[in-house]
Order: C-alpha cells, then sequence, then structure tokens
C-alpha cells in the first residue's frame, strides 16, 4: 500500500421495511421528515428494500418499486418488492460527486403510496 492509498472503508448494508405505513427502520419506527435514514460519506452504501406487508389478501397484490434519486438527478431503481420477492437492493456511493442527499420513493401505484415518499437519506 503506497502512502496515497487509505483504506477501504467498511460497506454499509442497510435494510428498510417497505409497508403501506411508509419506509420502517427493522425495529418498525418509520422513517420520515424528521427521521432521515444517515450514511457516512465515501462510503459504499447498499440498502435492501424488504417487503413488509402482514400477509392480508390485499398485501398478496401488492408490489412496490423504489427509486433513490439525488439533487443532480441521479437515480437508481430496486427491482419490484412483493410477496413472491421480498427483497430488493440498491448500491451507491455516498456523497459521490458532492451529493449530500437522496430521496426514496416508491413509482409504483401502490398501497400506501401516499406514506412511501418520504425517505430522506442524508449524508453525514
Amino acid at each position: 500500500m503506497t502512502a496515497a492509498a487509505t483504506p477501504e472503508k467498511t460497506p454499509v448494508e442497510i435494510k428498510v421495511r417497505v409497508s403501506e405505513k411508509g419506509f420502517l427502520d427493522e425495529k418498525g419506527r418509520p422513517y420520515g421528515a424528521k427521521r432521515a435514514l444517515q450514511v457516512p460519506k465515501d462510503t459504499m452504501v447498499k440498502i435492501t428494500f424488504v417487503f413488509g406487508e402482514d400477509m392480508t389478501s390485499l398485501a398478496v397484490g401488492d408490489t412496490h418499486q423504489i427509486t433513490i434519486r439525488a439533487e443532480d438527478g441521479w437515480k437508481q431503481e430496486t427491482g419490484s418488492v412483493w410477496v413472491m420477492n421480498r427483497e430488493s437492493s440498491v448500491s451507491f456511493l455516498a456523497g459521490e460527486k458532492s451529493r449530500t442527499q437522496y430521496r426514496a420513493y416508491c413509482i409504483l401505484d401502490c398501497i400506501g403510496m401516499e406514506h412511501l415518499t418520504n425517505l430522506l437519506i442524508q449524508v453525514v
């Protein structure tokens, strides 16, 4: 390793539950305007969105697809998240190109869509 090289930061993996109530952490607490998801700058971040609906007949047909977008127009989408595919991930370098925050939202017309518009991801 040369003096100019810096050790690689450990990638960060985060699971976010997706349900008709919104985006939730692993303990079931909602993310929202006052509670952003924080990610360390210059770190590869993998966010896995997990289908978190209770198994009602309504939820069986409900499908989510999440887009993460930065203020400069960069975006990345998950695959479909639903009963038959319960997890889908996106990975990105936090803070790349001086990005300071991202927003995640569901792009499909789904149950609870009004609650799936507000996941703020802040680079710290």
